[in-house]
């Protein structure tokens, strides 16, 4: 039963940071770049655009995939569709900001706006190998989104708990955690596969960014996943 990928980066990151993961045959990443589409940034304004779009849209395999703030988005709208989604991939996220490994990021991205606040966020969101690699593309686009939708987009990330939300998805899941993640840990991971029903983790020897680290290992984690649904 192949189809689609719909992708959610994390915020700052473009839609782009999943294409170095391969996919089965008849598979197709399918990312939303949801940090510049309408709103301010604000996570559950764009949770409930997409689960009204997803409602609207053809009947097809699509696996709902979320990364960072994607992924607390990606929680949302998995909440709200319940059995109408197909799967979901929640990668390097969690239920809530508790425990968060840098509480204080938003009051300093408006403070430090700039080109050496985004080396230094990029440099933590996907570590000196993959920065060197992939670091001008995604500078360009950080910094063409401007500070104001990545304010709103953290401090609301920092207002919500989905915890009690959890038992509301009823579909197939996977758990993808870098163990080297500094802004997640173990214990968000753990908490998503004892609220959701069924879901699987899956721990890397990756950091926050796996798909930009290390993505044939998270594409062997994926292939397996997705061969479930067939």
């Amino acid at each position: 039963m192949p189809g689609s990928l719909i992708a959610l980066p994390g915020t700052l990151l473009p839609p782009t940071i999943f294409d170095p993961v391969p996919l089965p045959d008849g598979w197709h990443w399918q990312p939303l770049d949801w940090l510049a589409g309408p709103g301010n940034g604000d996570l559950p304004a764009v949770a409930q655009d997409i689960a009204d779009q997803w409602l609207q849209g053809e009947r097809q395999c699509r696996v709902l995939v979320g990364h960072s703030a994607g992924g607390v988005i990606a929680l949302q709208v998995a909440a709200q569709l319940g059995a109408g989604l197909d799967g979901l991939i929640l990668i390097d996220t969690g239920a809530s900001a508790a425990n968060h490994g840098d509480p204080e990021l938003p009051q300093r991205l408006l403070a430090q706006w700039g080109e050496s606040f985004i080396k230094t966020f990029l440099l933590r969101c996907i570590g000196e190998e993959a920065l060197a690699r992939y670091g001008d593309e995604l500078r360009r686009y950080a910094l063409s989104t401007g500070p104001e939708r990545a304010y709103h987009a953290m401090t609301s990330l920092r207002r919500l708990d989905l915890t009690g939300r959890l038992r509301d998805i009823r579909c197939p899941t996977l758990v993808v955690h870098g163990k080297r993640d500094p802004a997640r840990s173990l214990q968000h991971a753990r908490g998503l596969t004892s609220g959701i029903a069924g879901a699987r983790l899956e721990i890397l020897d990756a950091g926050h960014t796996p798909m930009l680290e290390h993505p044939e290992t998270l594409a062997a984690c994926l292939d397996d996943f997705l061969v479930t649904l067939d």
